[in-house]
């Protein structure tokens, strides 16, 4: 369908356009899908929009994509190998194998999940806009994301839980802090985190929003 432009600059059309798309900040997310091209309007391909307008899907540019890429794969190699020497330390020394640094090993080995698999995707979604990795890892992915993030919160909890009874309790605590009870407590953090992330994979979750380019969100 032809548009006239009359006393309209072609620059200027292209701006009203490239406002009403809003292609302007967030490429084909912002719901632009079509392209105005000597004077005629005509369909805009997803694979096309990013280069034309120096974004991607999320809005990122190339520049900001770098470097954010840079900025958390350091913080995500910090927390792999942080927390992998925090359990490699309490498993292999003697001084460390006390009941009170077992939830600490546990907290440990959720964020060192954390950082190794949820990470990662989460950071290619964010920057690129949109879910490339299928619908089954989607819902793999989110389910573990809750696992490992209520773990960790809970973990954090029974740490807390641990010191203050340590403290207004002393005697009678540490008689009762049995490796047993310790192992049934940490047992019970993950039983707990496993039971709240099961109803996504069985179909109790928000539908996924619809859109030219796949959606993964928890």
């Amino acid at each position: 369908m032809e548009y006239p432009v009359g006393n309209i600059t072609n620059e200027d059309f292209l701006a009203m356009i490239g406002n009403a798309s809003g292609f302007g900040q967030a490429g084909v997310a912002g719901g632009g899908n079509d392209s105005y091209i000597n004077g005629t309007l005509s369909p805009l391909s997803t694979t096309t929009a990013p280069a034309l307008h120096g974004t991607y899907p999320s809005g990122y540019t190339i520049a900001h994509i770098v470097f954010a890429s840079i900025v958390v794969t350091i913080l995500m190699v910090i927390i792999v190998v942080g927390n992998m020497l925090v359990i490699i330390a309490i498993a292999t020394e003697k001084s460390l194998k006390n009941i009170q640094n077992w939830f600490i090993a546990s907290l440990a080995v959720a964020d060192f999940f954390l950082g190794l698999v949820i990470m990662p995707f989460s950071l290619a979604n964010e920057l690129m806009g949109y879910w490339v990795f299928g619908a089954w890892w989607c819902d793999i992915h989110s389910a573990m994301d809750v696992l490992l993030c209520t773990s960790s919160i809970m973990n954090l909890c029974l740490i807390s839980l641990d010191r203050y009874w340590s403290i207004t309790k002393a005697v009678e605590y540490l008689k009762t802090r049995t490796p047993a009870r310790a192992a049934i407590m940490i047992t019970a953090v993950w039983i707990m985190s496993g039971l709240i992330c099961i109803p996504p994979l069985l179909g109790w979750k928000a539908k996924q929003p619809e859109g030219p380019l796949p959606q993964c969100q928890n």
